[in-house]
């Protein structure tokens, strides 16, 4: 039979837990202190000298003070059961509060709220109000960086800059546990919520400073953020699969602490705040997806109207292109110039990469030329082709990442001379058929096909590019075909690609048409090749045809 029980850590826990509670006396104690009280009294009025003077006084005079003695003990403990421990009791228990009517209210301001920071707000005050606790908070998890960012409080007028190092009379810094911090792991792999004591913190401090590789920071940021808490109970906010926020609850401002009801409260209230916080995250992912394809929209539409409206008008030369983007915005790019001397320019570009990244590039891309054209057409400034590379070249690479580069084509026509100069800079060489002669009025190939391949390497890698500029005359009835590599990538239902020889050959079936049905026709063949498959890359095709007249 065990006579000393035994002091094992529930015992010392529980111990531990109580402590925080007043203490208030019980109407058994009292009634036993008031009878000692009453005999220590009799004890002394009725010995010695003070009794022998009581008997002087009366035979009974003993008898008449242990009467005065019993009245007063009643009148006392009458006093202490009805006035005296029900005012004690009252001071220091904590205020009732509905737990339903709560979880309630924060259903109802969840549903109803049009912004979650006054979710948080209503959530923390409602708490803080119910537990009388001294400072309430919540902590949400970023998805950037994986620390929980203070996002709440109810003591702090702005949580998002409260001052995490306030002790330290540093300037306001935003409060946040790391992702490491020790409180976080320890929430993450608990079930029930978590009870701090200063000398747990203590403990804690001590025990990291003999561990290596700890981050010093992150413990001290960890300690700070505690501390400008007031942390008193952590409480997981969780998903199924991760802990998302945390819950903070500072002690009672009467001491006491909080009881199992009051946790389960938390618990259920968590329970709430992880659907509010995990629909908050689901909203902000949609309202960012439609901000971007708004935004998407606005920049297709914007490099929609970089794209000439119409071709150049020249008797000497049909001209015509089309871009079909693989998304949204896409990282091919033509354009038409029509010089005041009599020449006309076509330029074909195809940046590295897609999306926005790329279309930028084209809108610079753009920029650029259209400058250039405007310098060309005084009679102060003329630029050769390779000059223009090369000017594009140096913009690039000063302008953009080593991963980043552009092949670029541009010809100008002379209508006077017939010529066609040009610089190819890494992009894909365009074809030339060359005719001579009619059959029923309709312009033939011989079969001559001209790749346009000379110039120099890829724009924006290299700081300086060579580039070499090539001419050459066109006669009646050539057909010229500039596009980028989306066109022969094309693939069809078995991954085969369409090809540099399926499209030339295309192109010599097609060359004796105008140069806006050519191109038409062109580009319907490849999207019937691709049957319905995904696009992977933007396709660019710009037609120049010789009139038979000119």
């Amino acid at each position: 039979m065990r006579i000393i029980p035994r002091f094992g850590r529930r015992f010392f826990r529980s111990r531990r837990h109580r402590r925080h509670q007043p203490w208030l006396p019980s109407l058994r104690s009292i009634l036993l202190v008031e009878f000692v009280c009453g005999a220590v009294i009799l004890g002394v009025l009725l010995t010695g000298s003070r009794g022998r003077f009581l008997d002087h006084l009366h035979p009974r005079a003993d008898a008449a003070a242990v009467a005065i003695v019993a009245l007063l003990i009643a009148g006392s403990h009458s006093l202490f059961a009805y006035q005296v421990l029900p005012y004690l009791r009252k001071r220091s228990s904590p205020g009732e509060y509905d737990q339903q009517r709560i979880l309630l209210d924060l259903g109802e301001a969840a549903r109803y709220s049009n912004n979650i920071s006054d979710v948080f707000k209503f959530s923390v005050d409602t708490i803080a109000s119910a537990l009388e606790a001294t400072n309430v908070s919540i902590l949400v998890r970023d998805e950037t960086t994986g620390d929980f960012m203070l996002r709440s409080s109810s003591l702090h007028a702005n949580a998002a800059t409260a001052a995490a190092a306030s002790n330290q009379g540093t300037e306001a810094a935003q409060v946040a546990l790391p992702k490491e911090a020790f409180v976080v792991r320890r929430l993450a792999n608990l079930a029930s919520p978590l009870r701090l004591e200063k000398e747990d913190l203590d403990i804690w401090s001590r025990a990291a400073a003999f561990i290596q590789g700890l981050d010093s920071e992150k413990r001290r940021q960890e300690q700070q953020a505690l501390a400008a808490l007031r942390s008193r109970v952590l409480v997981q906010i969780r998903t199924k699969s991760q802990l998302i926020g945390i819950l903070s609850v500072s002690p009672r401002r009467s001491g006491i602490d909080f009881s199992d009801n009051d946790l389960r409260m938390l618990m259920s209230i968590a329970e709430q705040m992880a659907l509010v916080v995990e629909n908050s995250n689901l909203l902000e992912r949609i309202v960012d997806q439609e901000k971007m394809r708004h935004e998407l929209a606005l920049a297709a539409s914007v490099q929609k109207h970089l794209f000439p409206l119409e071709a150049p008008s020249s008797s000497k030369i049909e001209i015509s292109g089309w871009c079909k983007p693989a998304g949204f915005v896409g990282g091919d790019y033509y354009d038409f110039i029509q010089f005041d001397n009599g020449q006309i320019g076509m330029a074909v570009a195809d940046v590295a990469g897609k999306g926005f990244s790329a279309a930028l590039l084209t809108f610079m891309i753009h920029a650029f030329l259209r400058s250039q054209t405007i310098a060309s057409s005084s009679s102060a400034y003329s630029a050769s082709l390779a000059n223009i590379a090369s000017s594009l070249n140096r913009l690039l690479f000063a302008s953009t990442s080593s991963a980043s580069y552009v092949t670029f084509f541009y010809a100008q026509y002379d209508e006077r001379t017939g010529r066609l100069s040009f610089v190819n800079a890494g992009h894909n060489p365009p074809f030339v058929l060359h005719s001579n002669g009619t059959d029923g009025g309709a312009r033939k190939s011989n079969g001559s096909v001209m790749r346009l391949t000379a110039g120099g390497p890829v724009l924006g890698l290299f700081k300086d590019c060579p580039v070499e500029e090539n001419s050459f005359e066109l006669h009646p009835g050539d057909f010229l075909l500039a596009y980028t590599d989306g066109a022969i990538e094309a693939i069809n239902r078995t991954g085969e690609e369409f090809g540099e020889e399926r499209l030339l050959n295309l192109v010599k079936s097609k060359s004796h048409l105008p140069a806006m049905r050519a191109r038409d026709e062109i580009f319907g063949s490849i999207e019937e090749w691709c049957a319905g498959t995904p696009q992977f890359d933007d396709i660019t095709l710009v037609v120049l045809k010789v009139s038979a007249a000119a």
